[in-house]
């Protein structure tokens, strides 16, 4: 969603999302394992994939800024929404592929999710 508010009308026809990475690290107050819910950090690693290096281009902006701004938005939501801490990193990627990117483990042994 932030992708498109973010890139108004100028909106690749394929911006797709991958996740890399989705973790949860709990942080403990104290030896005994209480823990303290500000503590805990949700580490999100994106990549954004994109058909061309035009588009590339266009959703970094100038000096990665419009990049930044999406990246900055989706934390304040995720962070309302799973009240922790987010820890999110995003980059773009171009891929020649014309294929639609598969959305599980298997193929691209792409997602990752590491409980604690």
């Amino acid at each position: 969603e932030k992708i498109y508010r973010c890139l108004h009308r100028e909106v690749p026809h394929a911006v797709q999302q991958q996740n890399r990475l989705l973790r949860l690290d709990e942080k403990s107050v104290d030896g005994k394992g209480a823990k303290e819910d500000s503590g805990d950090i949700l580490r999100i690693r994106q990549d954004l994939v994109v058909r061309t290096k035009s588009h590339q281009r266009l959703v970094m902006g100038s000096g990665g800024k419009t990049l930044e701004r999406i990246r900055s938005t989706a934390i304040k939501d995720l962070e309302t929404a799973f009240q922790c801490k987010v820890d999110l990193t995003l980059s773009v990627r171009v891929t020649k592929s014309d294929k639609e990117i598969p959305l599980d483990s298997e193929s691209t042994g792409g997602i990752t999710y590491t409980p604690n």
